[in-house]
């Protein structure tokens, strides 16, 4: 492996954060903040200064990313990128230590949407700004990293995932990486104004309009509202929102091949079909517990059972209407979509669809065998056949994300949370949907702020390692990878 390709790519990653930090200093500048406006200029000129730093002196390097180069450079992107993106957070004031700042960082960088920021209807502009670009940069880099690097190098099956745009084949990886971020960069950014247009047409403020398309298609959850997308109480703001969660926590290629005329990807694709099957399922399940439960919901019970269910199987998590202290039956039903997760190859966390899709599969396979055991029954998944190593992959993430929830639990347990809470912010950080943790917490929905500092320094860990793939962290652990 050469480092020096990695640092160089490195730089040009970091480069893009710097350029994006320029947005929220303008903001800032035009809502008269200048004391704001000041930190985010020169926090992108110190970001920009290592970026340039890394680019001019192993410009030409990029070219030589190599396989084992390219998962450390996921590992780099998802652990030191948040710390130059900490820092206008910790310096604006909205938060008062830089654990704190830090772990905004991480949280809006992993889309994960936890937050510590209290009276969010009272902060700067800027901040709520960075916070929704801070998600939706690392929506984009989610999806590149899934399409460009793990489905490449075939990690946890990813490469079964549809995959109808241009790979770079032939090309170097760093070719590949390229060819594919101009194609999904397109698809991410016309979604997020479509996203844009679709809330500010259902009578959302244009500012608020803004962050809340960055965050709902980067699948985020970052609000500008302290009750989250139920502050602006309209139906049709939350219909909005709700499609374009769904848009944004579907295969990202499925997109761009519509966009292309390729219509039929979205009926052909299995995983596109599920995800809609399990949306309606979570939402008539929940809307029965309502039903049978005492438990008032703060809104009409139809509506918080479509709009919640999409919201956490997304792993989104904006909600609506009062979920704080929900019957502990609805937080395992929510809880259970959050390990869920969205597509493949989308800016979701969890399990992923189409890994569930295949153990089931494979269950009911090995069924069939046992009732006919000469008959040859072979796995597939849609129309392509899958093999044992894909399979066996698939089983792995499972295994690991299992052992990953229990040691999570365990270890967040002994810093003060109890079973319930523990599990919680345990499941929420893996599947990378932090508001889904509130649901144990009776008196608040966002508890991060109130938590020790250890209890929040796990669950970063939580969700860097749920972000990367945990396939990808093994790996890289493995001294096999090293050697060959």
């Amino acid at each position: 492996m050469k480092a020096d390709a990695v640092i160089c790519v490195f730089g040009w990653l970091l480069a893009g954060m710097s350029l994006i930090m320029f947005i929220p200093a303008l903001g800032a500048l035009i809502a008269d903040d200048i004391e704001n406006a000041r930190i985010f200029f020169n926090s992108a000129a110190v970001s920009g200064f290592f970026a340039g730093a890394m680019i001019i002196s192993l410009r030409g390097k990029e070219v030589e990313l190599t396989k084992r180069g390219s998962l450390l450079l996921i590992v780099l992107v998802w652990m030191v990128l948040p710390l130059f993106a900490a820092v206008p957070i910790y310096f604006s004031g909205a938060v008062f230590t830089p654990g704190k700042a830090l772990f905004e960082a991480v949280s809006g960088f992993t889309t994960s949407g936890a937050t510590v920021i209290t009276r969010l209807d009272h902060q700067p502009a800027a901040i709520l700004l960075w916070r929704a670009l801070l998600q939706w940069l690392g929506g984009l880099y989610t999806i590149i990293a899934a399409s460009g690097i793990l489905a490449a190098l075939g990690i946890g099956g990813l490469q079964l995932q549809y995959a109808a745009m241009p790979h770079g084949d032939g090309q170097t990886l760093f070719g590949r990486l390229r060819q594919v971020a101009r194609a999904l960069l397109g698809v991410y950014s016309a979604l997020t104004i479509l996203c844009f247009l679709g809330l500010w047409a259902a009578g959302m403020p244009i500012f608020d309009a803004l962050c809340h398309a960055f965050s709902t298609i980067s699948t985020g959850g970052f609000s500008t509202r302290d009750a989250s997308i139920g502050a602006f109480n309209s139906p049709r703001v939350e219909a909005v929102a709700a499609i374009f969660m769904i848009l944004g926590a579907m295969n990202m290629a499925l997109h761009w091949a519509a966009a292309h005329g390729r219509w039929r990807g979205y009926r052909l694709d299995p995983e596109a079909r599920h995800l809609g099957i399990a949306i309606l399922i979570t939402a008539l399940s929940i809307f029965a517990a309502l039903q049978l439960s005492e438990y008032k919901a703060g809104v009409n019970a139809a509506h918080w059972a479509l709009f919640n269910s999409a919201s956490f199987l997304t792993t989104t998590g904006f909600w609506t209407g009062n979920i704080a202290g929900a019957p502990l039956i609805i937080g395992l039903m929510l809880m259970v979509t959050v390990l869920a997760g969205g597509a493949t190859g989308s800016t979701s966390g969890g399990f992923k669809v189409m890994r569930i899709g295949l153990v089931m599969k494979q269950g009911w396979l090995e069924l069939a065998r046992l009732l006919s055991p000469n008959e040859v029954l072979l796995l597939r998944y849609g129309k392509a056949g899958v093999k044992d190593a894909q399979i066996a992959a698939v089983w792995t993430v499972f295994t690991v994300l299992i052992f990953l929830l229990a040691m999570g639990t365990l270890l967040i347990g002994l810093t003060g949370p109890n079973f319930e809470q523990s599990f919680a912010i345990a499941a929420s950080a893996i599947s990378n949907s932090g508001p889904a943790a509130g649901l144990f917490f009776g008196d608040t929905v966002t508890p991060y702020a109130g938590l020790p500092e250890s209890t929040r320094g796990l669950a970063m860990i939580g969700m860097i390692f749920g972000r990367m793939e945990v396939l990808t962290v093994l790996t890289l652990l493995s001294p096999a990878f090293w050697r060959g």
